[in-house]
């Protein structure tokens, strides 16, 4: 028997892993049932779910001239490649590779990485607008405590003590951030959840009131900027970052989503002495 069946037919779906582009889908076969001499059901077999992929090399050799590609807007990059991919995972100190445990004890630095893949778009640079720590999944859920508002200012830098802040780039795509863990009760272990919205423009139109990573640097006693001017950062003592600023850019140059890590689990410790405005 052969099944065959086109990369974007039966709701197949595609994402970019590293070097290679994946196609993912299910084949589901049913138990089938034969009607015994006298009346019953005979199940044959039972039903069974087979997880296949085809796997395509991202980077290939060709000869001849090189082409030069005409960009789709992202809008339909979307829908017609499905190549847009946004993540956000925990790393290990530093931000070098990911982190294997998902156990902090309180007062601890979280480090987290946000990223975009697009390898059929013009160059992105990454922010994160807004992030949010709450005890289940839903983001919207209370008790909560955002530590990133106003586009990109890391409120929780702002608390006596804290070493949170946005680390320098390495890559456009990718941007660094960590924070110290804390718990939102007062249960022994407590697990997290943590969603944050992220956006990408295109390289050259990066760095406004709205784009941007700014923490508050406690030696200097003012707002830093990852990298751009410290000057977009001002916004962040203030209520709003958006209002009177840059307008907003065109949907073919602005993309955005809601990605989220968890559950992260804090162990309680006695002697942290930190304090956090939770909303309840």
């Amino acid at each position: 028997m052969v099944i065959s069946a086109g990369l974007k037919d039966c709701g197949t779906e595609s994402r970019v892993d590293g070097d290679w582009l994946v196609y993912s889908n299910q084949l589901v076969l049913t138990n089938a049932e034969v009607p015994s001499s006298k009346g019953s059901l005979i199940v044959r077999w039972a039903s069974t779910v087979i997880p296949i992929e085809c796997h395509y090399k991202r980077k290939q050799t060709v000869s001849g001239e090189p082409l030069t590609p005409t960009w789709l807007p992202m809008t339909s990059t979307i829908s017609v490649f499905g190549l847009l991919h946004f993540s956000l995972r925990t790393m290990a100190d530093g931000c070098p590779s990911p982190r294997s445990s998902s156990v902090y004890q309180q007062g601890e630095a979280v480090f987290l990485e946000a990223s975009v893949e697009a390898p059929l778009h013009p160059p992105l640079t990454l922010y994160v607008d807004s992030c949010v720590a709450t005890l289940k999944p839903d983001p919207l859920s209370l008790p909560s405590y955002k530590f990133i508002t106003k586009h990109g200012c890391l409120m929780d830098s702002v608390l006596p003590g804290s070493s949170s802040k946005f680390l320098p780039r390495k890559q456009d795509n990718r941007l660094c951030f960590s924070f110290q863990a804390f718990h939102l009760n007062k249960e022994t272990v407590e697990q997290m959840f943590i969603s944050c919205h992220i956006r990408a423009t295109l390289k050259q139109k990066s760095h406004s009131h709205l784009d941007k990573a700014c923490f508050f640097n406690r030696p200097t006693f003012s707002w830093r900027a990852t990298e751009g001017d410290d000057a977009l950062c001002g916004c962040c003592a203030s209520e709003d970052c958006s209002t009177g600023h840059t307008t907003q850019l065109n949907t073919e140059e602005k993309h955005e989503a809601d990605t989220a890590v968890g559950p992260l689990h804090t162990l309680l410790r006695s002697h942290w002495t930190g304090h956090l405005s939770v909303n309840h």
